[in-house]
């Protein structure tokens, strides 16, 4: 089952790694983290907040638009290819074929998370006073790095998964040269692979029963009410009738709680007393997207196996 699974995840994942509109994506938010250098000098003294608070939301951001994106895409693509019709006679379950696509997808954000994550590293080092010969030197090192692999390399996609995470680890390491608390930044940037992991499982929900165009409006709309899921719940206007109200908890109380994955700068922050502290609070979060992801994957599943594709 693993060996199926992988490999529907791999192809998966280099279908993604082709796509045009992933690398606009990608270039457009790279571009938008460069800029708050810019950005940070019309600031008075808060230059290093300005790029990190903006710098990690526009990977949150950028990192959901992905997810939505792919989830809602590539398995209908698969259906209105035909391409499904030649799979799934073959020795592999509708449940194999589902989770392969889901980690494909998975795989995918970690890595446009880690590049992101990357480039948010090396703008906070620069902005932190990091040497300019080394911040200059570490692109080009990673880019001529990423050349010869690809040349070497007999599959060209899976040269990206290593070559992010290094280029993540050397942007981490240039921050340490100017003494940026990584930890934060870090358990940041890893919070946004737990808001990916069920966004990404709500996409495949959706897109194994509808439309790519209809995936994306109910996966969104599930990712605004789970960012305000907190809101929700503790909602005391009076201008609502109270069943108005119990509904709303009821479905924010359904509804995945992205609130987790963005909590305030200070919960993140290590604290002297605190047991367990960030990282306590990182490992719960992600366990919790674990959890709910398995959940609607199972729930997809079973509506996938049912469904009729003659």
């Amino acid at each position: 089952m693993l060996g199926r699974v992988y490999a529907i995840a791999i192809n998966t994942f280099r279908e993604a790694v082709r796509d045009r509109i992933l690398y606009a994506v990608l270039a457009f938010g790279l571009a938008l983290l460069v800029f708050t250098l810019a950005l940070a000098e019309l600031s008075l003294d808060q230059q290093r907040r300005i790029v990190v608070d903006i710098g990690l939301a526009l990977i949150s951001l950028f990192a959901v638009v992905i997810a939505v994106f792919l989830g809602s895409s590539l398995l209908y693509k698969e259906i209105d290819r035909k391409t499904l019709y030649v799979i799934l006679p073959k020795p592999i379950a509708r449940h194999e074929f589902l989770v392969g696509k889901y980690f494909g997808i998975a795989i995918t954000a970690i890595v446009f998370i880690a590049l992101m994550g990357s480039v948010e590293l090396w703008v906070v080092a620069i902005q932190a006073g990091a040497p300019l010969w080394l911040a200059a030197a570490g692109p080009l090192v990673l880019g001529a790095g990423l050349g010869v692999a690809l040349w070497k390399a007999r599959d060209r996609t899976a040269v990206l998964v290593p070559w992010s995470l290094v280029a993540l680890a050397g942007a981490a390491g240039l921050a340490q040269t100017a003494h940026v608390d990584l930890g934060p930044l870090l358990a940041a940037m890893t919070l946004t692979v737990g808001e990916v992991l069920i966004l990404a499982a709500v996409a495949i929900f959706f897109s194994s029963f509808s439309t790519p165009f209809m995936t994306g409006a109910f996966t969104l709309g599930v990712w605004l009410v789970g960012r305000s899921a907190d809101e929700m719940i503790d909602m005391r206007s009076r201008t609502l009738a109270p069943s108005v109200r119990s509904a709303l908890r009821a479905v924010a109380e359904i509804a995945p709680n992205f609130h987790l994955f963005v909590p305030g700068r200070h919960t993140l922050e290590s604290r002297a007393g605190d047991l367990g502290g960030p990282f306590s609070y990182v490992a719960s979060s992600m366990g919790y997207a674990v959890l709910y992801a398995a959940v609607v994957l199972t729930l997809a599943a079973l509506i996938f196996r049912r469904r009729d594709f003659l």
